[in-house]
C-alpha cells in the first residue's frame, strides 16, 4: 500500500530534471518562435501570427495557474483548477484559426501543472510555487512596458503592407493593442519567454545546490 502510494512521489524526484530542461527548451522554442514572427514573417503565416498573439493574451489567465496548482489540494485542482481552465483553453481554441499554438502551448502547461496530479516532495512543490508567482510578476511588468512602449516598439517585418498583403488583417476577428498592433505581442512573447527560461534554469541551479 505504501510502495503504491509513494509511486507517484518517485517518479516526479525521479524525473524532475527532465521535467525542468523540458520545460525550459519549450520557453526557449516558443520565445523563437516569437522573435522570427517579429523580425521575419512570411505571408503565409498570417494566421500563425494571430494565433501567436492571442497566446500572449491567454497567459494573462494561465500564468495564475501555477500558483494554485503547486500550493492547492490534488482534489481541488481535479475539480475546481482544471475545469475552469479547461474552459479558457477552449474559448481560445475556438478564437484562432489553428490548433498548432494550443498544443504547443497545453505542453507547457501540462509540464507546469504536474505537481496537480502526483504527490511531490514539499521542496518541488515551493519551488514550483516559487517560480509561479516570478512569472506572474515578470508577466505583468513586461506587460505594461510593452503597453507603454507600443508606439516605439519596431515594426521590423509586420509593417502595415506585409498584415494587409498576407490577409493578417482580414482574419482578425478581435479588436486590442496586442491583435491590432502585433508587434506588442510579439515582443512581450520574446522577452516573456526568455525570461521564464532563464528563471526556471535558475531555480533549478538553486535547487541542487541546496541538495
Amino acid at each position: 500500500m505504501n510502495s503504491e502510494r509513494n509511486m507517484p512521489l518517485n517518479i516526479i524526484e525521479k524525473y524532475d530534471k527532465q521535467f525542468e530542461y523540458v520545460g525550459i527548451a519549450m520557453y526557449v522554442f516558443i520565445a523563437s518562435q516569437f522573435f522570427q514572427l517579429w523580425l521575419f514573417p512570411e505571408e503565409t503565416q498570417a494566421e500563425k501570427i494571430y494565433s501567436m498573439s492571442f497566446l500572449i493574451i491567454f497567459e494573462f489567465v494561465m500564468v495564475h495557474s501555477g500558483v494554485f496548482m503547486a500550493v492547492m489540494p490534488k482534489k481541488w485542482s481535479f475539480f475546481i483548477f482544471i475545469p475552469f481552465y479547461g474552459v479558457f483553453a477552449w474559448a481560445f481554441n475556438h478564437a484562432v484559426p489553428n490548433n498548432v499554438v494550443l498544443i504547443t502551448y497545453l505542453v507547457v502547461v501540462l509540464n507546469r501543472m504536474r505537481f496537480a496530479f502526483f504527490n511531490a516532495d514539499k521542496r518541488l512543490k515551493e519551488r514550483a510555487a516559487a517560480f509561479s508567482v516570478f512569472a506572474l510578476i515578470v508577466y505583468f511588468v513586461l506587460t505594461f512596458v510593452v503597453l507603454f512602449s507600443a508606439e516605439i516598439l519596431p515594426e521590423f517585418g509586420l509593417t502595415a503592407e506585409f498584415l494587409e498583403k498576407s490577409g493578417y488583417n482580414a482574419i482578425k476577428s478581435a479588436t486590442g493593442t496586442f491583435v491590432d498592433v502585433p508587434q506588442t505581442a510579439l515582443c512581450l512573447g520574446v522577452l516573456y519567454y526568455s525570461a521564464l527560461a532563464i528563471i526556471e534554469a535558475k531555480l533549478v541551479s538553486h535547487s541542487e545546490k541546496k541538495k
